[in-house]
């Protein structure tokens, strides 16, 4: 029998492909949930990898919980040989400041103080390249980095950087840990969630594009690489976890292709998109919801960043799945999962 993992965030897109992996190597898996999760998306990873949902559920010892819940998780990792933190709270509004700090930061916290209280003897966390410094000499972003404390940056950036600390933290007290900074994450999941969102854009045809560089990796390759590191013994490091720095106009031509529609043509420079910014500022008084469109989300898609994964493809060998492929994959699924949805809807 393989020894207990525990996983949080197991029905967002890193934790359910996790999860769904794991489970196809027969490991015995504890999840947290909110009494209010839905499975959903759970269910549509299940069926991307051809396992049945039905079978994951009965397989994996459900534990109804919250990382603010300290005293719960001190019971629920009784007999826990490896955690995979993967639970965030993803936001760039500013109105979630303070709910997205106590979520990341202190539920990281709470993870990494009761993996220490019960023994557990591996802690992995996801964490974001949103974590890591500016570029350096090299001209890439990588693991060694520093970060520059008068570069403005978002509230989910300063999170997942203070989250990283928590875990520093947990190593200094006797945790064997190993942190994972993954690009913009991309792969079958929710099609009205993350980075799907970009997929039904394109999907319909995207006009704009702007001078955005940043880095992208396969959903799959993330939980392939935090099984391989936890696996070999891997700990007291971090790893840029990036396939491929693509443009955002190749990545939205690339997308858009799949669905048989044109890529974008028209650039939409820092004035335009900062007259977008005061009309989704307007909108936001109304829908009482963070606009989508903020000085933090310009500074991101319009300043190119390269990052560098040499570290992980040096020490286990570690190979990227093509992001090329990666866009085939996940354009295939949701156009199926469309299909489905709409035999449903006739029926």
């Amino acid at each position: 029998m393989q020894q207990l993992v525990f996983i949080t965030g197991s029905t967002g897109l890193v934790g359910g492909h996790l999860l769904v992996q794991l489970h196809l190597k027969r490991f015995k898996i504890k999840a947290l949930v909110r009494k209010t999760s839905s499975f959903e998306q759970l269910k549509l990873i299940s069926d991307f990898y051809n396992v049945s949902f039905n079978e994951v559920i009965k397989a994996v010892d459900w534990v109804y919980g919250d990382t603010l819940d300290y005293i719960g998780l001190q019971e629920a990792l009784k007999g826990v040989k490896t955690i995979y933190h993967c639970a965030a709270m993803v936001s760039f509004g500013r109105k979630n400041r303070e709910t997205l700090l106590k979520t990341n930061i202190r539920g990281t916290a709470n993870m990494v103080d009761a993996a220490v209280e019960c023994g557990v003897g591996q802690f992995c966390f996801i964490s974001s390249i949103a974590a890591l410094g500016s570029e350096n000499e090299t001209g890439f972003i990588d693991e060694t980095t520093p970060r520059d404390i008068n570069k403005p940056v978002s509230v989910y950036s300063e999170s997942k950087f203070l989250s990283e600390l928590e875990v520093w933290r947990g190593a200094a007290e006797g945790l064997n840990v190993v942190i994972l900074n993954p690009g913009v994450i991309l792969g079958p999941g929710l099609p009205n969630k993350g980075s799907m969102l970009l997929f039904q854009a394109a999907s319909k045809g995207i006009p704009f594009y702007t001078d955005s560089v940043t880095g992208y990796i396969d959903v799959r390759d993330i939980c392939r690489a935090a099984i391989d590191l936890i696996s070999r013994e891997i700990y007291g490091k971090r790893f840029v976890l990036v396939s491929e720095n693509v443009d955002n106009m190749r990545l939205f031509t690339d997308i858009a292709q799949q669905f048989g529609k044109k890529g974008p043509s028209v650039r939409a420079g820092k004035g335009l998109l900062n007259i977008a910014i005061v009309f989704a500022e307007l909108l936001s008084l109304f829908t009482k919801k963070d606009p989508p469109l903020s000085k933090d989300t310009i500074r991101t898609v319009t300043h190119p960043e390269y990052y560098s994964s040499q570290l992980i493809k040096d020490t286990i060998h570690f190979s990227f799945t093509p992001i090329s492929e990666t866009i085939h994959d996940t354009s295939l699924f949701l156009i199926n999962h469309l299909k489905e949805r709409q035999k449903k809807t006739w029926k």
